[in-house]
């Protein structure tokens, strides 16, 4: 069975009018040439749709049953047409976006905020993973897009620069240091310190080795922390003090104040991350828009 969606929307007009002269004109076609279609298509359904035994057209039994179903049938095709349409401009599917806590709690809400409003049909999976995490699984395509931080672009994977913050002071609500309005770097050499682990984000840990350094001392690391959760909970039991991202202000944690350093501070970058050879129009839509909201 070969139905042309054309053939129904013919049968529809003609259906609805039950003259075939009246039906031509809707259609701006001549009554012959709407004939022949309705004959065609009687013919591929191996049925009469309508009586012309009489003076006025009626639907046969069979007619009436595609009357029912044909609206359904164009709905349907519509609908496809539309979603193939959407999926090929981006706008419909599922985007898996990964993102570091630093980016949710800055930049990431504005970029899922904006992806929402521009395309609604759009299903956005979001999960917390850091850098390091996030760079393998878009290599091994677990991931569409991520929001990484001071991130080294890779073979697989291509990075962008959204935005930076300095690099600020975490501190137990009781420490001493907390009163002062801006800490010198100096003043931590003797402090214990709470970090990330390396291993979640190499050029980060680096960073502030690196800063410490500068200033004429090692960090004396006494526990770390998978998340920025779990770092700001021991720093606000008194564990140790750590250096974070300013964006982690904005959590507002109990037990820990943040404190700017004085001085040149290093700048810690986020960037949106996805795979070089990914031509997806819904990553290129979330890049675009990350573009657009950064700095």
């Amino acid at each position: 069975m070969d139905i042309e969606l054309r053939q129904l929307r013919v049968f529809l007009t003609v259906a609805s009018e039950l003259h075939f002269s009246r039906a031509a004109r809707r259609l701006h076609v001549s009554q012959p040439a709407l004939s022949q279609q309705i004959r065609a298509l009687e013919k591929t359904l191996g049925a009469a749709l309508f009586d012309r035994s009489s003076r006025a057209t009626e639907l046969t039994p069979a007619g009436r049953v595609l009357l029912d179903a044909a609206p359904r049938v164009l709905f349907e095709a519509e609908r496809a047409q539309s979603l193939v349409t959407q999926a090929a401009d981006g706008a419909v599917g599922l985007l898996v976006v990964g993102s570091v806590g630093t980016a949710l709690a800055s930049i990431t809400p504005q970029i899922l905020r904006a992806m929402r409003a521009s395309f609604p049909d759009l299903q956005l999976e979001v999960s917390q993973q850091d850098t390091a995490a996030q760079l393998v699984a878009l290599a091994d395509h677990r991931l569409d897009v991520g929001l990484v931080r001071a991130a080294s672009a890779t073979a697989a994977v291509e990075v962008e620069h959204l935005v930076s913050e300095p690099l600020v002071s975490a501190l137990p609500g009781d420490h001493p240091l907390a009163e002062q309005e801006e800490i010198d770097p100096a003043l931590l050499t003797d402090e214990p310190f709470v970090l990330w682990p390396r291993s979640l984000g190499t050029a980060f840990f680096d960073i502030i080795t690196s800063y410490c350094r500068e200033h004429g001392f090692s960090p004396r690391i006494v526990a770390e922390g998978a998340d920025i959760e779990t770092q700001l909970g021991l720093v606000a039991a008194g564990l140790g003090v750590s250096l974070q991202p300013a964006y982690y202000a904005n959590l507002r944690p109990p037990g820990v104040v943040f404190r700017p350093l004085s001085g040149p501070v290093p700048m810690v970058a986020l960037q949106v991350a996805w795979r070089r050879a990914d031509r997806s129009p819904a990553v290129a839509h979330f890049v675009e828009v990350a573009r657009s909201l950064g700095t």
